[in-house]
């Protein structure tokens, strides 16, 4: 067994969600996230580590407002 340290705002999260699945511990639900994560990149047709730099990325675009995402990623218009 091992602790992983997170911040306040990923456990709010993680207990949200935990809530939301319905799995009796924090270790469960992250077995799950974990085999979600491998099924989703197994079917991802490309480098992972550009997909999450994309998402990244696009998290700067606003939270629901996506307008600048292609700002963000392509940069300003010429």
């Amino acid at each position: 067994m091992g602790v992983i340290r997170v911040s306040n705002e990923v456990y709010l999260e993680l207990k949200k969600l935990k809530r939301k699945i319905g799995v009796r511990s924090m270790s469960e639900l992250i077995l799950l996230l974990i085999k979600s994560s491998y099924k989703e990149l197994d079917k991802f047709k490309g480098d992972p580590k550009i997909f999450l730099k994309t998402l990244k990325m696009a998290g700067n675009g606003g939270k629901y407002d996506s307008e600048n995402v292609d700002k963000i990623l392509y940069g300003e218009e010429n």
